[in-house]
């Protein structure tokens, strides 16, 4: 039992996150909090791989009475209807819309991430932007 116990630690260390020093968490005038790069970040470069939480095709309506709204993803089914939603624990979730993103989320089923991985060359100080796939709520800025 021991030994069990113990190989599923070790399980557990290898899917979690590190501490992503190549990010960090600004204020932007018009868009709020957003992501940037404190370092260069290649093209086709894994950005994050943040953990998730699956949230029941039938708790995503209630999600959708709450501020989780704008936050949570999309994570199978229907795109247009009915699936599970996946609230991301890492910093994924801050990430802002643009139409002319840098970076995408990649639904990684087998590993229960969000993986936000960079489309062009990101430098020092931009931000990352993704494109939400969605009917925008807001005005986009760009």
């Amino acid at each position: 039992m021991a030994a069990s116990t113990a190989r599923g630690a070790q399980a557990l260390d290898r899917l979690r996150s590190g501490p992503n020093h190549r990010l960090e968490i600004r204020s932007d005038p018009a868009k709020g909090r957003g992501i940037f790069a404190r370092e260069p970040l290649a093209a086709g470069t894994l950005i994050e791989a943040a953990p998730v939480i699956i949230v029941p095709t039938e708790q995503c309506a209630l999600l959708d009475r709450t501020i989780l709204h704008d936050y949570y993803f999309h994570w199978d089914g229907d795109p247009e209807g009915e699936g599970r939603g996946a609230v991301a624990l890492g910093l994924v979730a801050l990430c802002n819309h643009s139409r002319r993103p840098n970076a995408r989320v990649r639904r990684n089923p087998a590993r229960e991430t969000l993986d936000l991985m960079a489309l062009a060359t990101i430098v020092e100080g931009d931000e990352v932007t993704i494109d939400y796939n969605c009917p925008l709520w807001f005005q986009p800025q760009d």
